[in-house]
């Protein structure tokens, strides 16, 4: 769940058509070549697609309430969201750009993330009411703050200046801009037309009820699996390791374990304690009495407190919730427990 623990695939370079002044990518192109598609294709792009917006789209975005957005950082990781406000909370301000409003949300401004990395982004616009039809934009996006926008007050539209100037919820944080650089219609027949229901929509609410936030029970999840899993372990247990063979007041002791066997030994019991081995709460019978005949007397409170503080240390470097670390500690209900494990 964390970035930390992602691995990055290596970038791979396949056989692409050549280079052509077509719309679209060359990737599309070649497999348009490979499966026999290329004359369909071209009859769509002829047909549907513009590098701007035409009078007709323009319109139809002043209607939408519906947006689905995707971007992806430096590396390619994608990301797909969702907007929605008003008909017409999505502005086209010219033929060559439209502005979106990114109103209050849980914090993580992914997309926005994504899009200080790399510009650009795909949009498509959904029609679920009436016309059953979709908009595909393609584009380059910047953030905008409302301060900044406000200096092109003489272009905007007077309902873009109004809700700038509003106070409260209602008022958006900043907008995206993106400049336009493909539209074309995404069809209507696998399109479901749909019928609204009534539903208070309770805007920019912080109310875990009302938001429905742990609708999918991850906190039912054992915290194993909310930081990682295997690899997060990993890290957790070098890093952890790392502090300890630096301290001058626990290193004479770890000088007596092979290191290897240190970090096989607190690897398992971390994974005991973030609950990978389902619900129960103890150590394997066989662990507990290796730790047990690995614990040195010579141990005191003020060499555990020093050990606590490192594994809690590695956790906040580690980008592990507040939160999580604190149930962690929980678990760790004596002092002797770590020591069992740590040494």
């Amino acid at each position: 769940m964390f970035r930390l623990f992602k691995a990055k695939p290596k970038p791979m370079q396949p056989s692409v058509a050549p280079l052509t002044l077509l719309p679209g990518s060359e990737g599309e192109h070649f497999l348009q070549q490979k499966y026999g598609t290329t004359q369909r294709a071209l009859r769509f792009y002829d047909k549907q697609v513009l590098n701007y917006l035409s009078p007709v789209m323009k319109e139809f975005i002043a209607r939408i309430e519906v947006l689905f957005i995707a971007t992806s950082d430096k590396h390619g990781d994608c990301d797909c969201s969702f907007r929605f406000g008003k008909p017409g909370f999505v502005r086209a301000l010219s033929d060559n750009y439209l502005a979106y409003p990114e109103y209050r949300g849980n914090g993580v401004l992914a997309s926005q993330g994504n899009i200080t990395e790399n510009p650009h982004i795909g949009m498509i616009f959904v029609d679920f009411f009436a016309s059953t039809v979709g908009l595909h934009v393609n584009g380059k996006a910047k953030i905008v703050e409302n301060e900044d926008l406000k200096k092109f007050q003489k272009d905007l539209p007077q309902d873009v200046i109004a809700e700038i100037s509003a106070e409260g919820r209602f008022r958006p944080e900043r907008w995206i801009m993106v400049e336009i650089e493909e539209a074309y219609i995404h069809c209507s027949k696998h399109i479901p037309l749909l019928k609204k229901a009534e539903k208070e929509i309770t805007w920019g609410t912080d109310d875990d009820g009302l938001k429905r936030s742990d609708f999918f029970a991850l906190q039912d999840l054992p915290l194993y699996q909310r930081i990682g899993g295997e690899p997060a372990i990993q890290a957790i247990t070098e890093a952890v390791t790392r502090k300890l063979l630096l301290d001058d007041k626990l290193k004479p002791f770890l000088d007596e374990i092979n290191l290897q066997t240190l970090l096989d030994r607190q690897r398992h019991y971390l994974k005991t304690v973030f609950g990978a081995y389902g619900a129960e709460r103890g150590l394997p019978e066989n662990l507990r009495e290796f730790y047990r005949q690995q614990t040195h007397s010579r141990l005191d409170d003020t060499h555990l407190d020093v050990a606590i503080d490192h594994l809690n240390n590695a956790l906040l470097e580690l980008d592990v919730p507040e939160h999580e670390i604190d149930n962690l500690m929980n678990e760790l209900e004596t002092k002797s427990e770590l020591k069992e494990a740590v040494f």
